[in-house]
């Protein structure tokens, strides 16, 4: 067997993942694909499995979404074209300086109480990874404090500027 790929024989692929830093797994592709389903696992986690060239996002992993599994048949087509969304603003850390600032003037609209009605959606690429942002909660001389989605459940995260890489706006 030493000299077949990884999982070309029998034995499931395993999956690891990590969030903020906390590692969790391994979990068959089967049961990870249930756990995303249901939240548990998110888009914007890492993942890796033997194999792997490294960490990367969950849905580059084969066979998670969108993507066939090693040796598995290829997917269904999708039921419907998939919706194009609209960028109207990005902001990269090699051309934006991230502080209180720029978050006052420029994504204020986002620090609103009830943002559901906002037509805009707010996305944050830091160095721990990617997160679609709820609402911008508080801003501070050094960092921020955004409302996220975790398992279908709203979470407060520290953000220190320094670690924001790039953050984009989308039309809903």
């Amino acid at each position: 067997m030493a000299n077949l790929p990884p999982h070309a024989h029998d034995e499931p692929m395993l999956l690891h993942f990590t969030r903020e830093g906390e590692a969790f797994g391994p979990y068959p592709l089967e049961e990870a694909r249930e756990y995303l389903k249901r939240g548990q696992i998110l888009p914007t986690d890492q993942a890796w499995y033997e194999g792997a060239p490294g960490w990367m996002n969950v849905t580059e992993v084969p066979g998670v979404i969108g993507t066939a599994a090693p040796g598995a048949p290829p997917p269904p087509p999708p039921a419907a074209a998939p919706v194009q969304t609209e960028v109207t603003a990005r902001y990269a850390s090699d051309t934006t300086k991230f502080n209180k600032r720029f978050f006052d003037t420029e994504l204020g609209r986002f620090q609103k109480l009830n943002p559901d009605g906002n037509p805009e959606a707010l996305f944050m690429q830091t160095r721990e990874g990617a997160f679609a942002v709820f609402r911008i909660s508080e801003v501070k001389g050094d960092h921020c404090f955004i409302s996220i989605d975790v398992g279908g459940a709203r979470k407060e995260k520290r953000v220190n500027y320094f670690n924001i890489r790039e953050i984009e706006i989308q039309r809903r």
